[in-house]
């Protein structure tokens, strides 16, 4: 997340006495935080390390950019305070979200066995490409998110690169919080039979007046909320599915029946979505006191976030069997948990569109405007326009694939495996070589395994998402047709939850 606004040449003394170039890069940080980072030009370093294999880079001030009614603004003291299980907390809050919904479905789609392992696994790969990601900024420590890491080690265009994976990543996540955000306004006033484009373009109307807060001082306040929220709405599910009862009829399948290749890995996607928020940790490394302890995090985050997800997945696969929605809340029957569950969402997703929003909107601010400080009202205007653009694509990109579980697992499958497990490894395994640190072979296995899966996930996986979604739009409608399914309080449009609400609606069916 990143934008270029002052690169100078100053000839200054340091790494062994070599006169190397300087530039200042502003950064935008999460939670409407704007960085400064003085360091050696990305060029310098490599040509640094051509002639001198030890190197490290000696010069790195991260500063916290100053809030003025004009332009500029000095450099204010260092963010790097938080300790590690603050940061533990922001991770849980920001990961477990609008995931942990599709878990029941995918248990549906894959049986017992698979998704299980799944989680634990895909937890441990994370684990295993965050350290990765913290011994390449032992080596570059001005880096201080995703793109950074690919100028230093490859260069302008894969810096180019991962930024438009970045940038896409938040563009199609922030379409996936504003269709829940409408989806979960509907459910919350099922009653009220208004088409699905309606209530996203209600849930952007409502969130345009929000994103304007340029700063969130009170951090910890919204991720405590933000955590409370959706685990509140969870455990509503979750006792209304045990007052409900497990029916007869219900088949749980060890494995799922007629599995095929390509099911596997389009149920995988979305498992890859509720582990997605690694294009974040070098942002949250610069705000630590000691980034080396980021790997220390996971002690906190992953005893919460694992059996979280295990939970959500069994529990709902235990009760519903092959017919466990892959929306969480449509689990529900209409009534009042399920209108209290799906206010509880709504506001949950509203705050998290909140965050990514504003880490969005700066990056656009940052590349097209000087102004990003500025408090005026020429500041004021320039910010409403980069948020009502991302408002904007957000509301497109919701009613172009209306459909929640496939948005999320084509996000899954599409961007999240590059960004958490290709561009981690290739970033290691080039700084690896540029210090002259020869891999080892079963290193090289390993890590060559991980590109590979990699490829393969967001490979086949976005072909059978895009296959679904093509199916959807003629099952259901095509993008911006009024997709009433499971919003209203009738049977033509919600058929499987009246009759968990314990209507009968029989005498509707042909």
């Amino acid at each position: 997340m990143s934008s270029e606004l002052m690169k100078h040449d100053s000839m200054t003394d340091f790494g062994g006495g070599e006169q190397e170039s300087v530039e200042v890069v502003q950064r935008s940080g999460l939670f409407g935080k704007l960085l400064e980072v003085e360091r050696e030009s990305c060029q310098s370093v490599v040509k640094s390390m051509r002639s001198a294999h030890s190197y490290r880079s000696s010069v790195s001030r991260i500063s916290t950019k100053e809030w003025a009614k004009g332009e500029g603004g000095m450099g204010t003291a260092p963010p790097q305070h938080a300790a590690w299980p603050s940061i533990a907390a922001i991770m849980i809050s920001e990961v477990v979200g609008a995931g942990v919904l599709t878990l029941a479905g995918k248990y549906a789609q894959l049986g017992w066995v698979i998704p299980t392992i799944a989680i634990v696994v895909i937890f441990f790969l994370v684990v295993y490409t965050s350290s990765m990601m913290v011994k390449v900024r032992q080596v570059f420590p001005a880096i201080v998110c995703l793109s950074d890491a690919a100028d230093y080690t490859y260069g302008r265009v894969a810096r180019i690169v991962t930024q438009v994976f970045v940038i896409t990543y938040l563009v199609f996540t922030l379409g996936d919080y504003i269709l829940l955000v409408g989806k979960s306004l509907g459910s919350a006033l099922y009653s009220v039979h208004l088409c699905f484009p309606i209530w996203t373009l209600i849930g952007a109307a409502a969130l345009l007046p929000i994103v304007q807060l340029r700063t969130l001082n009170s951090t910890t306040i919204l991720c405590g909320i933000n955590m409370v929220t959706i685990l509140v709405a969870i455990a509503l599910v979750i006792a209304g599915l045990a007052l409900d009862g497990r029916a007869e009829d219900v088949q749980s399948p060890v494995i799922a029946e007629n599995l095929d290749f390509m099911g596997f890995f389009q149920g995988l996607s979305a498992i890859f979505f509720t582990f997605g928020g690694q294009f974040m940790f070098y942002e949250l490394m610069a705000e630590m006191k000691v980034y080396t302890d980021f790997p220390k995090t996971f002690t906190i985050a992953g005893p919460f976030q694992v059996p979280v997800y295990l939970l959500v997945g069994m529990i709902g696969y235990y009760y519903k069997g092959t017919e466990a929605s892959s929306y969480f809340l449509d689990n529900l029957g209409f009534g009042v948990m399920f209108r209290v569950a799906s206010a509880m969402l709504a506001f949950h997703m509203m705050i998290a569109f909140l965050i990514l929003c504003n880490v969005l909107a700066r990056i656009i601010h940052l590349s097209v405007s000087p102004r990003v400080n500025d408090l005026g009202w020429r500041g004021k205007l320039e910010w409403f326009g980069c948020t009502f653009s991302v408002v904007v694509l957000s509301f497109v990109v919701s009613n172009a694939v209306p459909f929640f579980d496939l948005l999320t697992s084509l996000i899954g499958g599409l961007l999240v495996p590059t960004l958490n497990l290709i561009f981690p490894v290739i970033f290691y395994t080039k700084t690896r070589i540029m210090v002259q640190d020869k891999l080892k072979w079963w290193e090289w296995v390993i890590n060559s395994c991980l590109v590979v899966f990699g490829v393969l996930v967001t490979v086949v996986s976005t072909i059978e998402n895009f296959r679904a979604i093509i199916n959807q739009w003629s099952s259901f409608g095509a993008p911006f047709s009024c997709h009433c399914q499971d919003l209203w309080d009738t049977c033509d449009c919600s058929l499987e939850r009246m009759d968990f609400s314990g209507y009968n609606c029989t005498a509707y069916l042909p």
